[in-house]
């Protein structure tokens, strides 16, 4: 094996692409064996992906940047996915897993929301945090005026939904059956937010670290 071989190999150079919102319903339908091709022919090797809903593990050399930027145009000439396209290292996904702050409870969902942007990180954790607040003082009754619709939500998530800031991203455990009705997530699915974040569960992080 020659020694450009060898480099190419190296673990330090295992990156995660993770895309957004495909396959999913009827729209944003991507099969990963062309997935696979197209990161190849943007310059990857020893392709893999994990499940079928945009998990890409990808040996580069790259400045995780310029990876990036190769990926989102080869995506977008490829399929016209225009969505975000976040690039991390392997083992900074490794240490995002492994950072989640909260135990783990039954009939919740635990989820890493990876970030592009420090200050969309902060924010989006500042804003879904007062929306769980908001929703906890309706249940408690603390707030008046709130209608029936946030008292029926406050009774699902009172008291164990919770957000937390992590380095890239924010920590987010949610009752099961209410993540997409919680108003925490209208935070992350907000125009200005959305196109810097993508959420994947604990559970799927690690099947991409063990494939890794």
């Amino acid at each position: 094996m020659s020694s450009r071989s060898v480099e190419a190999d190296d673990p330090r150079h295992r990156r995660v692409v993770l895309l957004r919102g495909i396959n999913v319903g009827k729209g944003g339908r991507i099969a990963m064996s062309d997935l696979i091709e197209c990161t190849e022919a943007a310059g990857g090797s020893s392709v893999r992906t994990v499940l079928a809903t945009g998990n890409v593990i990808v040996t580069d050399q790259r400045p995780v940047t310029e990876l990036r930027a190769a990926l989102e145009a080869s995506y977008a000439q490829r399929f016209g996915y225009r969505s975000v396209v976040q690039v991390l290292a392997l083992d900074d996904v490794a240490a995002m897993a492994s950072s989640y702050p909260f135990d783990t409870l039954p009939q919740h969902h635990d989820y890493v929301v990876f970030s592009d942007d420090p200050e969309v990180t902060t924010r989006v954790t500042v804003a879904m945090r007062a929306a769980i607040r908001a929703v906890g003082e309706a249940a408690t009754g603390t707030d008046a005026g709130a209608g029936t619709d946030a008292h029926a939500r406050a009774g699902r998530t009172a008291g164990t939904e919770a957000v937390a800031e992590g380095a890239g991203c924010v920590y987010w455990r949610v009752p099961r059956g209410s993540t997409l009705t919680s108003d925490a997530y209208k935070v992350l699915d907000g125009r200005e937010n959305k196109r810097h974040l993508t959420t994947r569960n604990l559970k799927t992080l690690a099947r991409i670290l063990a494939a890794g």
